[in-house]
């Protein structure tokens, strides 16, 4: 007989821990997605004015909501859970790193490209992904 121990389903603690961290991160996510939206069809980026770089972060302020929704989340979550997620936010910092300075080297060499921050958040991102993953299977 398999004790209840080995079960996969999430207890009625970390639902409620997950159910927080949603209620958390998803008024800031859509609110990231809606500044965006705004700042980019209406904040003439590409004009000459200088309030375009005042709208240019606007998008920032909901990111920092975001940010506050992690964190809190690490707070609540126990100490496997937090050891996961460390290890997922460890290799997503590895791998935006070195993005950031193997594009630093290809803009030493004369290679300009458009995007670089993105690029550099995007690899992290993906790292972030693929580590919690392969972290979370073990």
């Amino acid at each position: 007989m398999t004790s209840t121990l080995d079960s996969q389903d999430r207890s009625d603690g970390d639902r409620a821990i997950f159910r927080a961290y949603q209620l958390e991160f998803w008024p800031g996510i859509i609110a990231y997605a809606v500044l965006l939206t705004g700042v980019l069809l209406w904040g003439d980026l590409d004009g000459q004015s200088p309030w375009r770089f005042a709208w240019a972060v606007v998008p920032v302020l909901p990111a920092l909501w975001i940010v506050r929704a992690v964190l809190r989340h690490v707070r609540r979550i126990d100490d496997y859970q937090r050891l996961l997620l460390l290890q997922a936010l460890g290799g997503g910092f590895a791998v935006a790193m070195i993005a950031a300075v193997t594009m630093a080297f290809l803009e030493i060499a004369g290679l300009r490209v458009e995007g670089v921050g993105w690029i550099v958040y995007g690899a992290g991102m993906l790292g972030w992904i693929i580590t919690g993953t392969i972290a979370g299977r073990r």
